[in-house]
């Protein structure tokens, strides 16, 4: 049996064998028209009977022996399809590597993966300032183009606080309370200002009264806008309150994120 293919550009038939169009992935190139085409779309079957000599040349074989389709039988070979003068198997697989067009296609598939891109850094643009911290700037402007925010870290993990003092002044205020704090960022990165959690004590170390403070709380007034705290810094806490009807004599303060 022998292998035949069809040029969808021009109709020229060619003789080929399945170990070149598999080398070759099926790409071929039409070498009278020129044109790229898939030979395995168009190859069909034919009988070495029904191959007679001489009639017009189809193909050239790599070892230049010419062979012959005959045209009296047509079915075998599409009535529409025409014999053209011999062309090598050089024309078909030629050592210039095919060139494969993008078309619609290829720029349909390009937009489809900057898009899948795009959704993964939308998703991840949290986790990526913390792998990466100097990409914060581009993703905050990219995402002010689509109208929405790129949240600063929360890890907990990442903050300390590194001392803590509640102090009490009778002589000038005593129903007034003062708490002060030295709050870490150990990370490399910044973080979104915690929130403080105080809890007051009674002597058996039960807690009697607890409060939650936001970062524009305890916070100086000329920082109290600021979203974050800066990695490696600390920042000095300041909280006065009324503790005059508690009765506390012991303090627990911890950081959270609400």
């Amino acid at each position: 049996m022998a292998l035949v293919t069809l040029c969808p550009g021009c109709g020229t038939t060619f003789r080929v064998n399945a170990a070149q169009l598999q080398a070759h992935g099926g790409d071929v190139r039409c070498g009278h028209c020129q044109r790229v085409f898939n030979g395995f779309a168009t190859l069909i079957t034919v009988n070495e009977s029904a191959i007679e000599y001489p009639l017009q040349p189809v193909v050239k074989t790599e070892a230049t022996a010419e062979t012959y389709l005959p045209a009296s039988h047509e079915e075998h070979v599409a009535p529409d399809w025409e014999q053209t003068d011999a062309n090598s198997s050089a024309d078909l697989f030629g050592d210039e590597p095919v060139k494969k067009s993008w078309g619609a296609w290829g720029w349909g598939s390009l937009l489809l993966v900057l898009v899948l891109i795009g959704q993964i850094a939308f998703a991840n643009r949290t986790k990526l300032t913390m792998i990466k911290p100097e990409i914060r700037p581009h993703l905050e402007y990219y995402c002010a183009l689509i109208g929405c925010q790129v949240p600063y870290p929360q890890d907990i993990r990442q903050l300390g606080i590194e001392s803590s003092d509640l102090q009490k002044n009778p002589a000038r205020q005593p129903e007034v309370t003062t708490m002060r704090a030295i709050i870490s960022n150990h990370a490399h990165f910044p973080q979104a200002f915690p929130a403080l959690q105080l809890l007051l004590l009674d002597a058996q170390g039960q807690v009697i009264a607890s409060r939650i403070f936001t970062a524009a709380e305890y916070l100086p007034e000329e920082n109290n806008t600021r979203q974050f705290i800066q990695p490696q810094q600390e920042i000095d806490v300041r909280l006065d309150f009324d503790s005059s009807n508690l009765g506390a004599l012991g303090y627990r303060l911890q950081l959270l994120y609400p």
